[in-house]
């Protein structure tokens, strides 16, 4: 079973005191605003906390005397030790804040530098190697051909998640979609529909911690 957007649309509609139509089939049959009340639904949430599902590793087959790559769609993550997760080979690199622009040295990579959205090595490498990062998606989805998406806009398009944490996941979203339609917190129904948020919010973070997890809400 996966998450749709359409799923999300009509289920959200179904809701007391939404004012939309709840029998949606399609993309076009989609009100604009509802759509953008999702997805502001979905960022507030997955920005909120590290969910482990989100968690990615990025490989990259080094090409010789090449040192610059493109960076994966998100956040590279850090070790206990504060590192940044980039290897090359199973070899931790060093991050490098003081990056020179010309990099003539070559050899085999023992540092990285940031710039826009690129990743270059120092040395250069001589030889094909593979570089693995450990980042944290920026996507929330993919489309109906695979792709990363980075807003659900059609129908058909599916939010990531777990399927265990599916219904979890379903509720967070629609409770909180209901809330961010909602005129104002004088609103007579808002703060019944801010305890069913609250609630679904805490209950997703609470069964997406892995056993040994001891992250903290950030919201």
């Amino acid at each position: 079973m996966t998450i749709t957007l359409l799923d999300l649309y009509n289920m959200t509609a179904s809701q007391e005191w939404v004012m939309y139509d709840n029998d949606a089939v399609s993309t076009d049959e989609m009100e604009i605003s509802l759509v953008v009340a999702i997805n502001k639904a979905i960022i507030d949430i997955l920005a909120s906390y590290d969910f482990p599902f989100r968690e990615r590793t990025h490989l990259i087959l080094t090409i010789p005397n090449v040192d610059t790559y493109l960076l994966p769609n998100g956040l590279i993550k850090q070790d206990s030790n504060g590192d940044y997760c980039v290897r090359y080979n199973s070899q931790l690199l060093a991050y490098s804040k003081d990056f020179l622009t010309v990099n003539t040295s070559k050899g085999l990579p023992e540092k990285f530098g940031i710039k826009n959205d690129k990743i270059i090595l120092s040395p250069v490498p001589l030889e094909r190697g593979l570089m693995a990062i450990d980042y944290s998606t920026l996507a929330i989805g993919e489309n109906s051909a695979g792709e990363e998406i980075f807003a659900l806009k059609n129908a058909d398009d599916k939010l990531y998640s777990p399927p265990y944490l599916e219904e979890l996941m379903k509720e967070a979203v629609i409770t909180r979609t209901v809330l961010n339609t909602l005129a104002a917190e004088k609103d007579e129904n808002y703060s019944a529909y801010k305890k069913q948020a609250d609630k679904a919010y805490k209950l997703l973070i609470k069964y997406s911690k892995g056993v040994w997890s001891n992250k903290k809400i950030k919201i």
